[in-house]
């Protein structure tokens, strides 16, 4: 079956067909590139400005301690124990978020382990109720 010819390169004025694999014709393909690079840092930095300074408490030592303590403890992740999963935990979550309940920051009882599929499966339920987790459908 014949290829479907290609794309004219988007740059403006160049009307050369693009590379396979890409929009751009040769020519054009690195200047792509390399702005599409500098957006990224960009778009990054700009993300890392807006971050809350709570972050920092993620880099205490007594949170370390605590979150390796935790997951010694918790070696698999809950969410997936609670569906009949086996997967290694990852990382340590608060069950009531630092944000809303910072004085609960270092309380054993408000502390989970998860994998990070769980996690962001538990981020993503937070953000859209905009309060704790709810337990997900098994």
């Amino acid at each position: 079956m014949p290829r479907r010819p290609g794309r004219l390169c988007p740059e403006p004025g160049c009307g050369k067909t693009s590379v396979p694999g890409s929009h751009y014709c040769a020519r054009h393909k690195a200047d792509a590139e390399a702005r599409r690079v500098e957006t990224r840092k960009v778009v990054h930095q700009q993300y890392n400005d807006r971050r809350d300074e709570s972050d920092d408490f993620y880099k205490t030592e007594r949170w370390r301690r605590l979150s390796i303590r935790y997951r010694k403890v918790h070696p698999l992740c809950e969410e997936c124990e609670a569906h009949d999963r086996i997967k290694p935990s990852q990382m340590t979550d608060h069950i009531k978020p630092r944000k809303t309940h910072p004085e609960l920051s270092l309380d054993w009882d408000n502390l989970r382990a998860l994998c990070w599929t769980c996690h962001n499966q538990v981020g993503e339920r937070v953000g859209l109720l905009g309060g704790e987790a709810v337990p997900a459908d098994p």
